[in-house]
């Protein structure tokens, strides 16, 4: 689950393989420091959710979350995979969203500047949903909305459809303005970043990823591995979100907040 996740996060460094690493850091200043000697050789790939961008409802903030995992945890462990997605999806859609960082945007024209290609990479879903038309647009249009634009650093601007990857609800991993979408739990993050590398012929010597998940990171880590591309990687395991200053709700607050999500989510396909 992408936000549980999210709040067993490990505290060292921890060395993948000889051409990879994970490394945890705590705010945006951190992040960007990585990319001091970076040039347009070395690709920024930068999640979304609890990284970028978090709902302003604070019932789905990393704070609140913390404080009522077991709740959380309860509320959530009757819901089969693809029904937790579509709840997680739903966490994000029925409030605005904020950033995790408000430096974030400065920074990212900063690298963009120094014509270092940038894109984001998500697991969130793709295709239309109970009142958006399609996701994808949908979550570019947040980005925008805060003043974060990918589709200006990206290195690729057509916009890809990966119908060889494996469907979720009837849709596909896609790419659209220097956005990846993975869509849901059937591919891994990993597994769309090599296929757009392999579908745009677009080959960085170095990648540096951002993400609140390792699991996402090391997804990522093995999976250019295999691709024996001498690709350099380093993974940052990005923690910022547990110190945004959320409001804290009461356990009963937050219990009914995560209850509606779950009986909302039962009704969609």
């Amino acid at each position: 689950m992408k936000f549980l996740g999210t709040l067993i996060i490990t505290m060292s460094t921890l060395i993948v393989t000889s051409h990879a690493q994970i490394t945890q850091v705590n705010t945006m200043e951190e992040v960007f420091s990585y990319f001091t000697e970076a040039d347009s050789s070395t690709l920024g790939v930068f999640d979304i959710d609890m990284v970028l961008l978090q709902t302003e409802d604070p019932a789905f903030q990393m704070a609140n979350m913390a404080l009522h995992r077991q709740v959380a945890k309860k509320v959530m462990q009757e819901l089969p995979s693809e029904k937790r997605e579509i709840s997680l999806t739903l966490m994000t859609t029925k409030s605005g969203s904020v950033l995790v960082d408000a430096k974030t945007p400065k920074y990212l024209r900063q690298l963009s500047e120094r014509k270092i290609p940038t894109i984001a990479l998500t697991a969130n879903l793709t295709g239309s949903f109970p009142g958006i038309a399609n996701l994808e647009s949908w979550k570019v249009d947040r980005l925008s909305q805060v003043d974060i634009d990918f589709s200006v650093s990206a290195p690729y601007d057509k916009e890809i459809v990966f119908s060889t990857l494996p469907s979720f609800r009837g849709n596909y991993s896609v790419y659209v303005k220097g956005a990846l979408f993975a869509n849901g739990p059937t591919v891994s993050k990993g597994d769309v970043l090599v296929a757009f590398f392999e579908e745009t012929g677009f080959y960085p010597s170095n990648v540096i990823f951002i993400d609140d998940r390792e699991d996402n990171l090391k997804s990522v880590a093995e999976a250019l591995e295999k691709l024996d591309k001498q690709i350099q990687f380093h993974g940052l395991l990005y923690a910022g979100a547990k110190n945004y200053p959320s409001v804290i709700i009461s356990e009963q607050e937050f219990q009914k907040k995560w209850e509606q999500v779950v009986l909302e989510s039962k009704k969609i396909d």
